[in-house]
């Protein structure tokens, strides 16, 4: 759902939600894999320098999904966890 902005006039922002990091690098690696199969499409064209470029850019994003971290991940997951548990104690001890 839309919401205004709280400092920019006459824009709006929407908030995306995801359940951790492993969760957000998936979605990037989807909206990436999207990308790519657009770009593959343009492929089936005659070669043009259209078609070229789609291809040298779908190679690219082809690429940069085999360099997520899926795996590597978690453990920032996990650290992000044990960072709020901390944040929670050390909340409490001042309390």
């Amino acid at each position: 759902m839309l919401k205004p902005h709280p400092r920019l006039e006459r824009y709006q922002s929407a908030e995306l939600l995801f359940h951790g990091y492993h969760d957000l690098m998936l979605a990037i690696i989807d909206i990436i894999r999207v990308c790519s199969s657009a770009l593959d499409a343009l492929q089936d064209v005659p070669d043009t320098p259209t078609s070229a470029s789609a291809r040298s850019i779908s190679d690219v994003l082809g690429i940069a999904v085999k360099l997520m971290p899926v795996e590597e991940i978690q453990i920032l997951d996990n650290c992000h966890q044990l960072h709020l548990k901390l944040k929670d104690l050390e909340n409490e001890n001042h309390e």
